[in-house]
């Protein structure tokens, strides 16, 4: 019985580590936006990596509009088409997306505090999970100079399926920089937690994204 107990306990950790699965992306972006009174109109493209940044994972559009209900108070919602690219089987997926949520903005000094709460949904295959989920962002970034601000966000989404779990986490370190009045670019690094799935998910993610203003 102890030389059992001895050879699981020498197995553990490489059993352990392969059930976890760690991947490195790339994030890629530009988004155009347009205020209009309250109102604020966007549009973005994106690219997305996988495979260790070897695959293009996903690409999509997205179009939304914000309007502000009073100082610091927003309502969003946004529609995305997204073109999901499998890796194994060289075939890809057509999706759409939609979501609408609050966001609270709150600025002290040179901080500048966010917290965001959405509900979003998606068009899912039939042997997938429910594809809705509950998504909370907190964040904090800081006015460092003028035109650079770093910040740090931590998110969370809570799935409506059977379990109603939470089943994925988001850490992201990053900073800002206003190029102009107009023109700004984000860099960043995000850490992704997935877990509550066959095999846990850590994906390292590099992003960067322009924006611009017209």
């Amino acid at each position: 019985m102890n030389k059992n107990l001895i050879f699981i306990l020498l197995l553990f950790p490489f059993f352990t580590k392969a059930q976890v699965v760690s991947d490195a992306k790339i994030w890629g972006g530009l988004s155009i936006s347009k205020k209009i009174n309250d109102f604020k109109f966007s549009f973005s493209e994106e690219l997305r990596t996988d495979e260790n940044s070897s695959h293009v994972d996903k690409v999509f559009s997205e179009v939304g509009v914000q309007y502000k209900i009073r100082k610091g108070l927003y309502v969003a919602a946004n529609y995305r088409f997204n073109r999901d690219n499998d890796y194994e089987s060289a075939n890809y997926d057509i999706r759409h997306r939609i979501d609408i949520g609050l966001t609270y903005k709150y600025k002290l000094n040179d901080f500048r505090f966010a917290f965001r709460t959405k509900i979003q949904t998606k068009n899912a295959l039939p042997n997938e999970n429910n594809p809705t989920f509950s998504r909370n962002k907190v964040s904090v970034k800081y006015k460092l100079k003028k035109n650079l601000s770093p910040f740090i966000a931590y998110e969370f989404y809570y799935q409506f399926n059977d379990e109603k779990v939470i089943n994925r986490t988001r850490i992201s370190l990053g900073t800002s920089y206003k190029i102009n009045k107009r023109n700004a670019v984000k860099l960043f690094y995000m850490f992704e937690n997935r877990f509550n799935v066959r095999n846990l998910k850590h994906n390292h993610i590099y992003g960067i994204s322009y924006n611009i203003e017209i």
